[in-house]
């Protein structure tokens, strides 16, 4: 049989679960350009490159395009590091 003792306790502990739960941390969501075809490990390692502020994010979305707009977007934006040499 439960009594009023246990029923405290357990409410207490309930309250104790929800205070650790809502410390006002926001969730941190962080938007990923992911080819079609390309891995989505892949394409998280390269946005953490180029941005690494965004690692330890709690969520991560996917926003796919076609990879003829990746070709396009390489030939734009020369991958970090690289010299660009004139002609």
């Amino acid at each position: 049989m439960v009594n009023a003792s246990l029923i405290s306790r357990l409410s207490h502990a309930v309250d104790e679960i929800e205070k650790r739960s809502q410390q006002n941390r926001p969730w941190k969501v962080v938007t990923v350009r992911r080819g079609l075809h390309e891995d989505g490990n892949a394409a998280r390692d390269r946005h953490y490159a180029a941005h690494p502020e965004d690692r330890g994010a709690n969520i991560v979305l996917f926003e796919f395009y076609e990879d003829e707009e990746l070709a396009d977007e390489r030939q734009e934006y020369p991958p970090a590091g690289s010299a660009c040499e004139d002609p």
